[in-house]
């Protein structure tokens, strides 16, 4: 099963704040808070979404944790284009750092949620077959080795034009896009998120989840 995914667009202020560790009593509450309402106001003209995945028999084993023995796996792309990428840089180059700062911590908090919806929306429906979804496998996170990215891209390049690259090194273009995979099992258990950050040695990660 091949299927495009259309997000909706959420902005989540208070989660993003706390990541850049601004408060409601910092000194700096204000001025970041009228610069992030100046950044959402052209923000849907600059977010472009491409949210595909493609369900298959598990034929090509990739050869970890869950993934080994897991009946079917969902090959995952999302990104929000290349214009929000363009946008954060002309404000670095014009020296405008903390409007550039901004921008990019809404954008990540963008492609984060997408994500999201986007597990959301996978769980349900392979839960009408009685399937459950393992934990989302990202490459380059912990030790899922970066070169899937390769795999899960060419998977699936083969059905959709997907509006992204990868380099000889594996990362991909625009930067605001996510390549991850997903095992689907009947045995596994249910799960209220796709993430453990309690697994993840990362200790100051600022978007580390509990």
């Amino acid at each position: 099963m091949m299927v495009p995914f259309q997000p909706i667009l959420r902005i989540n202020k208070t989660v993003i704040f706390e990541r850049m560790r601004v408060s409601n009593t910092s000194n700096m509450y204000h001025k970041v808070s009228e610069i992030f309402d100046e950044c959402l106001a052209n923000i849907e003209n600059l977010i472009h979404y491409q949210a595909v995945y493609l369900i298959e028999d598990n034929l090509h084993k990739i050869n970890y944790e869950s993934l080994r023995d897991s009946e079917k796996v969902i090959y995952c792309f999302v990104t929000i284009g290349e214009d929000i990428c363009t946008e954060i840089n002309r404000i670095f180059d014009a020296k405008d750092y903390l409007k550039g700062y901004i921008l990019n911590e809404i954008a990540n908090e963008i492609v984060m949620d997408a994500t999201d919806q986007l597990y959301f929306h996978i769980k349900n429906l392979v839960k009408k077959d009685d399937f459950n979804l393992s934990k989302r496998y990202s490459p380059g996170e912990c030790s899922f080795d970066m070169s899937y990215q390769k795999t899960i891209f060419e998977r699936l390049e083969k059905h959709f034009d997907i509006q992204a690259s990868l380099t000889d090194a594996y990362m991909i273009y625009p930067e605001k896009s996510t390549l991850f995979v997903y095992g689907a099992d009947k045995s596994f258990s249910d799960s209220a998120v796709d993430y453990d950050c309690s697994t993840c040695q990362s200790i100051n990660c600022p978007y580390k989840r509990t």
